[in-house]
């Protein structure tokens, strides 16, 4: 389903979307604090969106929602926003923006939206979020939606042999 607000539409993501967002997906500055890379190709990412687009977990354990952000305003894409639910009701947020969108409310307005969306779909969920210590800028957008810091994970290996710690929010 998508959801619209007053400056973005989030669309169901779809194989198509690979396409449409792989070149904002390519800024490194994005993978600073999240374990991931920037794709190597349209091909590798569109196959990703296939297995995302079937919006359930081979095991059927969770529930995947992801979705295109699509900026009224810029006339673009601006970034992805997603939810993991699974058997304990609980909603694991994350969310990736473009550089060229940060500093403009765009995430706040997206995660905000799809909040809502869950809330209405879903009965009793527990929102979260596990960020990077120093992700000052996903830290400051959970706090501005109600999310409160619950637990530290000290050294948590990452893809590139190198230890983070991350703090786990979740949504009064």
């Amino acid at each position: 389903m998508k959801i619209s607000s007053q400056r973005l539409c989030l669309e169901p993501l779809k194989p198509d979307h690979a396409e449409l967002l792989f070149d904002g997906l390519q800024s490194v500055s994005i993978y600073e604090f999240i374990e991931d890379v920037p794709p190597q190709s349209v091909e590798s990412l569109r196959d990703r969106y296939i297995v995302l687009a079937r919006r359930q977990s081979p095991d059927r354990t969770e529930i995947w929602l992801n979705w295109a952000v699509w900026s009224f305003v810029e006339k673009c894409y601006v970034g992805y926003v997603q939810a993991t639910i699974t058997v304990d009701n609980s909603a694991i947020l994350g969310y990736v923006f473009f550089p060229n969108s940060w500093g403009k409310g765009y995430a706040h307005e997206a995660v905000k939206w799809m909040i809502n969306y869950l809330v209405e779909t879903y009965q009793n969920l527990n929102f979260c979020a596990d960020v990077n210590v120093q992700n000052h800028r996903s830290i400051a957008l959970l706090h501005n939606l109600g999310f409160v810091r619950s637990t530290l994970f000290e050294n948590i290996q990452s893809n590139q042999d190198e230890f983070n710690h991350e703090v786990h929010y979740q949504k009064r």
